[in-house]
């Protein structure tokens, strides 16, 4: 399944509401975008990106079970002590997927990161 990346870069988003969400106050440095992965059979928002402009400390807590996501396999792996960029979804889409699906968060890290530095230069 192909996500659109370009999306989150574009405050068009076809099928929110702003009534549908609190109203939030401003946060300097901090942006967020959402757009639609065809995830559902309806077509709505179902993928958000939180982008943190100088970065964001974080903290991780994770399951001690021994059956784990590529997802969660690929925070592990991150050594950074500040992200800029925060991909959550609507669906467990990234679980259980092998492989294929720790090369698929290698390809979306690598998209978002090139698109961003370009959308920051600008």
């Amino acid at each position: 399944m192909g996500i659109n990346l370009t999306n989150f870069l574009s405050s068009k988003s076809k099928k929110t509401r702003m009534t549908d969400f609190q109203d939030l106050d401003h946060v300097e440095g901090m942006s967020i975008s959402v757009a639609s992965a065809n995830l559902y059979k309806d077509e709505r928002d179902d993928i958000a990106m939180f982008y943190f402009r100088d970065g964001a400390n974080y903290a991780s807590v994770y399951t001690k079970s021994k059956i784990i996501s590529e997802n969660i396999k690929w925070n592990l792996n991150q050594k950074s002590k500040k992200v800029f960029s925060l991909v959550v979804n609507s669906r467990n889409a990234n679980a259980f997927t092998g492989k294929q699906g720790y090369q698929s968060l290698q390809i979306i890290a690598d998209l978002l990161s090139k698109q961003l530095t370009e959308k920051t230069k600008k």
